[in-house]
């Protein structure tokens, strides 16, 4: 052995410290050398995301890591990972002839300074699956190791009682068939730590708080979930006489939950909610003493219908739409399309334009803001980049923001996906006008595409897991996008308007945050979600006709009282939730109140 070490040595003079040693191992072998090959992409690599190595705030910080040492986010890149860990700085972090030494063990159980602190412990079995696969040599196996299929997660739903803990087991099946339980590297987070917690072992428990409540699963780039019912048990032995689909399933959950609703609110009460949630504003004296005095059975639709005929409707959910499309003015220059992209706002609501047909317009705009007011919303939005996330958020409810520089940590999409949406508007183009400070938006002729910054590639129109055929180059790709968008099948156009307007009446979205929709936030009434976007479609797209199933529903018309059982409920609709006045409408309700009105300087 001397004898073939002396005869090597030579030729391993020039090699890094670290490959010097796995040359060594190779020839001589480890007398702790472990019987099972660990893998890189599917041990190594789960047990520093567990650990919090490559988060944002550790190893994986933007701009370098940290101390130089940098790792990807969540481990979504375990080629580059496997050359920062075992090659860089020559192989300084591995120690493949004294593994124990090596400082990627060091300095995770903090036995070497670290500024993260101790990360792991020596005595763990994460510690000793490092510690395995450094003895064998530190092998890579990325490309080569089997992928990961399928994430599940047992149980994935069930009822747990108030103030109980429900255990989770995490599965893995892989490419090759072999099914492993994760449980102890998944990572584990609650979308409501008010109503539930889970530690890193993946024991979840529940509070006193009756709701619906997921627990996100995430290993490898997948992501599942775990929801949990938590009743409260009241009896709930009488519900108001449904009006229609919405309270079926409002009042079939408050049931399974135990939840009693509070009554039906009074007249005067129903008159001011419904006023200032479809028109801004108070009921006028003479609209209050005529509805009060009114013995009409349908008295609550028929005031449903006037305020919805009303210019007031108009101004207000215009004023809404407005803020949303950021129409602003950030100086003079900007008055022109400021109120022109207003007035065609509004004329949308007043005329109940089809939502679809609103959206079509806006996104596919060309022209000037004289002759077509919607290209007013590509002056504040210039970038494919900017367009493509504001269409995500506000109009399918998806935030792609995390997408542009890695695979999004809580979703599906991935970096192609991200340039995939913004090859849609690559060919917007833009020149000057006679009007100061507007551009005529127009088509550039050409093919679509977007590069990712990361590959270099240039990537084609596709639609968030939709393929979409090739666009010729005379072809405005933002029809396409628009078509796909208004398609029937097309599983987060309708859906993120029905949560953003069920927020606007019932003060919260059933998905919430509003624009947040993901598998990992799944909604706190999935079959109502499902029936409105449903009926929303079925309409036509009827913003008016939507209106009017959620505010003729008795679950809008609910009083906010709460009854000795249902105070602590927060999302499930058993009693109407109090809200604040928007600033506008409180200074109208002032203004109208003392009979004088705000002016606003260089406003009608």
């Amino acid at each position: 052995m001397a004898h073939l070490t002396a005869h090597v040595r030579p030729r391993l003079a020039n090699c890094w410290p670290a490959v010097w040693a796995v040359c060594v191992l190779a020839l001589i072998g480890h007398p702790a050398r472990a019987e099972r090959r660990v893998s890189f992409a599917n041990d190594v690599m789960p047990v520093l995301t567990k650990s919090g190595c490559n988060m944002g705030v550790c190893h994986a910080k933007a701009g370098g890591g940290q101390n130089g040492f940098q790792l990807s986010l969540l481990g979504f890149e375990t080629s580059d990972d496997y050359e920062h860990i075992v090659k860089e700085n020559r192989g300084r972090r591995i120690f493949a002839s004294v593994p124990e030494q090596s400082l990627l063990l060091l300095k995770a159980t903090a036995q070497s300074p670290h500024g993260g602190g101790q990360r792991l412990k020596a005595d763990s079995n994460s510690y000793r699956l490092l510690l395995d696969w450094i003895r064998q040599g530190a092998p890579s196996d990325v490309g080569t190791a089997p992928a990961l299929k399928k994430l599940v997660v047992e149980p994935s739903r069930g009822q747990v009682l108030p103030n109980a803990t429900q255990q989770l087991k995490v599965l893995a099946e892989y490419t090759d068939g072999v099914q492993r339980d994760v449980t102890s590297v998944a990572l584990f987070e609650s979308n409501d730590k008010a109503m539930a917690e889970v530690n890193a072992a993946g024991l979840v428990q529940v509070s006193d708080i009756p709701g619906k409540v997921s627990i996100m699963v995430r290993f490898q780039g997948m992501v599942s979930v775990f929801n949990a019912a938590v009743p409260l048990g009241a009896p709930v032995e009488a519900v108001p006489a449904s009006s229609n689909f919405v309270d079926d399933l409002v009042f079939a959950n408050l049931k399974d939950l135990g939840i009693p609703p509070s009554p039906i609110c009074d007249d005067a009460t129903f008159l001011r909610r419904v006023t200032l949630d479809i028109a801004g504003r108070l009921p006028t004296a003479q609209e209050a003493d005529a509805f009060l005095a009114s013995t009409a059975s349908d008295k609550r639709d028929q005031v449903i219908d006037a305020l919805l005929a009303s210019p007031d409707y108009a101004d207000f959910f215009a004023s809404k739409w407005n803020a949303l499309l950021k129409n602003r003015r950030d100086d003079a220059s900007d008055i022109t399309s400021n109120f022109a992209f207003h007035a065609w706002v509004r004329d949308s609501m007043l005329s109940n334009k089809p939502y679809d047909q609103f959206v079509r317009e806006l996104l596919a705009a060309t022209g000037t803001v004289i002759a077509n007011p919607p290209v007013a919303w590509y002056k504040r939005v210039k970038e494919p980049k900017q367009q493509l996330e504001d269409v995500a958020q506000l109009f399918l409810g998806v935030r792609m923001q995390c997408a542009q520089c890695h695979h999004h940590p809580f979703e599906r999409w991935s970096q192609d996906d991200y340039y995939g949406l913004a090859a849609f508007f690559t060919q917007v183009g833009r020149k000057p006008t006679s009007t100061r400070g507007e551009d005529m938006i127009f088509h550039r002729r050409g093919t679509a595409g977007a590069t990712n910054i990361r590959s270099g590639a240039v990537v084609r129109p596709s639609a968030l897991g939709t393929v979409i055929p090739p666009i010729a180059p005379d072809e405005d790709p933002r029809l396409k996008l628009a078509d796909w968008m208004a398609s029937p099948s097309n599983p987060f156009f309708a859906k993120a308007l029905v949560n953003r307007y069920w927020k606007h009446f019932f003060r919260r979205g059933l998905i919430e945050p509003e624009d947040d929709i993901r598998d990992s936030n799944p909604p706190t009434n999935p079959e109502l979600l499902a029936a409105l976007e449903e009926s929303f479609v079925r309409s036509g797209y009827d913003l008016k006709q939507l209106i009017r199933t959620l505010t003729r529903s008795k679950t809008y018309q609910l009083s906010s009282m709460p009854n000795e059982s249902n105070l602590v409920d927060q999302q499930n609709y058993s009693r109407f939730y109090p809200r604040r006045l928007q600033a506008e409408m409180l200074l109208d309700a002032i203004d109208d109140l003392t009979g004088i009105r705000t002016d606003f300087a260089n406003l009608p």
